[in-house]
């Protein structure tokens, strides 16, 4: 059965209310985005997507950075 993307859960052009950081490395404190959340938009929750999986299966959601423009 052929697996289809779903992008009508992100709204197009909307910036991620939240971003998807994780422990490079389980002894170091550094951490790195490896996806971003969207608010849902059929109600209360997110849509999360990850770009990599985290080594130890946790990961936080923190608002992402304003941007300089």
């Amino acid at each position: 059965m052929p697996t289809q993307k779903r992008n009508e859960d992100k709204p197009k052009g909307s910036r991620p209310v939240y971003h998807a950081r994780a422990k490079q490395s389980p002894d170091n404190e550094f951490m790195t985005t490896i996806g971003a959340a969207w608010r849902f938009n059929d109600g209360d929750g997110l849509v999360v997507r990850l770009n990599f999986l985290p080594l130890d299966g946790q990961f936080i959601l923190v608002p992402p950075k304003e941007r300089d423009e």
